[in-house]
């Protein structure tokens, strides 16, 4: 996404996250306007503004830039600060920070830095009409180091969270992508592989059905005339005969082995919940019955790639689900909350797990709901299974 819609992209939380949000909200803002009510009317309505930026602040960020703009223009020009309230702007930025907008992270850092300046200048003129020459320079350093603290230090907190998550991502895609490239290697082998046992099979064959054949024209002439002669080429029939059987079961051994390596290695399930966890993903994991090795390397990249999309497009204020059941039939399940309306669409990811489980025999959907969530089901049936 460019351009306008590039700027209104935001990480909008669901139900329960605006709760969460409005809840701690309202505990914040009643003990800001409350401090606020000791000092003035003018303080305890900054106070209330604030708590308001920090309730919409994931669901509409230009909302709560609004409101923090306006608490912090309204305390400079009453000149009643808020100490408590303030303290709202930290939040604020950080969700500037983290956002997944360039244009909004950069509006974030430079309104911090403007706050910042703005924060020292009202200082300075405060303190130049109340104070003597050293005053002013003391207040200054102290306002500066303190909004920088709270502004600064809140986007740069949100901007290193936004930098975890974009480093993950980068890693899984990675993983993904070397796992796919040594598949296609292997195959490449397979194939090779294969060519040259058809090649084997044919020698063999070739060779071996010539020599019984010209043995038996022979033994066929020789049976009246001379019986040793058919007895030998009989005898010749069948130890050639004996060879190709062993020859044929050593190549359809070798046909039969050549399977595909096992699905490369990108840490076992439990570890990649981890370091989704580590990026800030709520993870619900529910697992019954044990899992099949011959099916488990293509359910544990099914599982990457469908956390990997959860992380990237969908809305990780609300817990993405993994059920995993074992059985006749290996059942996979991911379940997350979509983000942008837009994403994910029918990319190379799904295409790909689409062709890793119908490969093992299985079937794939993956898809949007009608109440908002996308949905990657998966079914591998286990060896040997009717």
């Amino acid at each position: 996404m460019s351009g306008a819609g590039a700027w209104v992209e935001d990480d909008r939380p669901g139900r329960r996250g605006l709760l969460v949000d409005v809840a701690g909200a309202l505990a914040f803002g009643s003990f800001a306007v409350f401090v606020g009510t000791a000092q003035s009317g003018w303080s305890a309505l900054a106070g209330g503004l604030l708590a308001a930026a920090v309730a919409v602040r994931r669901g509409w960020w230009w909302a709560a830039v609004a409101l923090a703009v306006t608490a912090g223009l309204l305390q400079v020009v009453v000149g009643d600060l808020n100490i408590v309230a303030d303290l709202a702007f930290a939040p604020v930025a950080f969700t500037l920070g983290a956002h997944r907008s360039r244009a909004v992270r950069q509006a974030g850092l430079v309104a911090s830095i403007l706050g910042v300046a703005g924060a020292a200048t009202w200082a300075g003129v405060e303190a130049t009409g109340s104070q003597g020459t050293g005053g002013p320079a003391l207040s200054v350093a102290g306002m500066a180091t303190a909004a920088a603290l709270v502004l600064v230090g809140g986007w740069v907190t949100g901007y290193v969270r936004w930098q975890r998550r974009e480093a993950l991502r980068a890693h899984l895609d990675a993983q993904l992508r070397a796992a796919e490239e040594r598949r296609l290697r292997d195959l490449v082998a397979i194939e090779r592989d294969r060519l040259r046992i058809a090649a084997d099979m044919h020698d063999v064959i070739a060779h071996s059905w010539a020599v019984v054949a010209a043995q038996a024209d022979g033994a066929r002439y020789a049976m009246r005339t001379d019986p040793a002669a058919a007895e030998d080429a009989l005898g010749v029939i069948g130890e050639t005969a004996r060879g190709a059987m062993t020859d044929v079961r050593r190549l359809l051994g070798r046909l039969r082995d050549a399977e595909l390596a096992a699905d490369d290695d990108l840490g076992g399930p439990d570890e990649l919940v981890t370091r989704m966890r580590a990026s800030g993903m709520t993870v619900d994991v529910h697992r019954e019955g044990t899992p099949d090795p011959a099916v488990a390397g293509a359910a544990r990249l099914v599982l990457a790639e469908a956390l990997t999309n959860a992380l990237k497009h969908g809305d990780l204020s609300v817990p993405v689900r993994i059920e995993e059941a074992g059985g006749p039939v290996h059942r996979l399940t991911v379940t997350n909350r979509r983000g942008s309306p837009g994403a994910p669409g029918e990319g190379h990811g799904l295409r790909g797990m689409r062709e890793r489980v119908e490969r093992a025999g299985g079937r794939l959907t993956a898809g949007p709901t009608a109440d908002g969530r996308w949905v990657v089901d998966a079914e591998l049936p286990r060896a040997g299974a009717s």
